[in-house]
């Protein structure tokens, strides 16, 4: 299974936070310079400035002007993988110490019916495919998946038939259209009994469902998924300011 890449954007973010870690940095301290840290990760500064951006968006640095960069309250409550960020299942997965299988389960041309032509915001008949996957580890069933895609978008751009157990996100990154943020609803809820039953997962037990809509860069919709996460295998954390 092909693993998304992360941006440097986002790499460096998360390296700036094991900077902030190596060097015991705390509340108050102040960070090293913009030319100290395009140093130490060999980065351009408008790439350098981004990543910081996003930190202090999530409220973990202070930029105080002509006198550098500082570390927030929002720096004590820093999770590195917070369910605000966005990324594929796969990735999130991997993220929570699982070594993944993906099964496909179905997969089919369709389609769109009211709700998911008005989440992908196109006209209901618009053919759509439909993706049906299971994702266990060591046996053990973590997510049930379903993922709607607008077929035009895979347009001629992909030789030969897909491999639909893999990444989406890869996928759709082939023909120029990767995902890179989303709209989600998240609640609590059992698998539906037709699943269930269909997949021998009596057992999966209360499921977390995730609920969302993906983007491309140029703003177009590009998958809808529903995403049910096993309650017994995954903690999601977040902060409130």
């Amino acid at each position: 299974m092909e693993k998304p890449r992360e941006s440097n954007v986002e790499r460096l973010r998360t390296g700036i936070l094991e900077m902030i870690e190596e060097l015991g940095l705390g509340f108050g301290d102040r960070l090293p310079t913009e030319k100290e840290m395009v140093e130490r990760f060999q980065i351009s500064r408008p790439t350098l400035r981004e990543a910081l951006k996003l930190l202090e968006q999530e409220a973990v640095i202070d930029s105080h002007q002509g006198k550098g960069r500082f570390l927030a309250a929002g720096a004590l409550l820093s999770i590195a993988r917070p369910i605000t960020k966005f990324e594929s299942v796969s990735q999130m997965v991997s993220s929570h110490g699982y070594t993944a299988e993906t099964r496909l389960l179905g997969f089919s041309a369709v389609p769109a019916d009211p709700v998911t032509a008005e989440r992908l915001a196109v006209a209901e008949g618009t053919p759509l495919v439909r993706v049906e996957r299971l994702r266990s580890s060591g046996g053990q069933p973590l997510v049930y998946s379903v993922d709607w895609l607008p077929r035009e978008l895979l347009g001629d751009g992909l030789d030969g038939m897909p491999d639909w157990s893999g990444s989406l996100v890869a996928l759709l990154d082939r023909v120029g259209r990767r995902p890179v943020a989303s709209t989600a609803n998240v609640r609590a809820v059992l698998l539906p009994d037709e699943v269930s039953g269909l997949h021998g997962l009596e057992e999966f037990g209360p499921a977390l469902l995730i609920e969302e809509v993906c983007y491309a860069a140029c703003g177009t919709r590009v998958i809808y998924a529903m995403d049910y996460h096993r309650g017994s295998a995954f903690s999601f954390s977040f902060v409130r300011k």
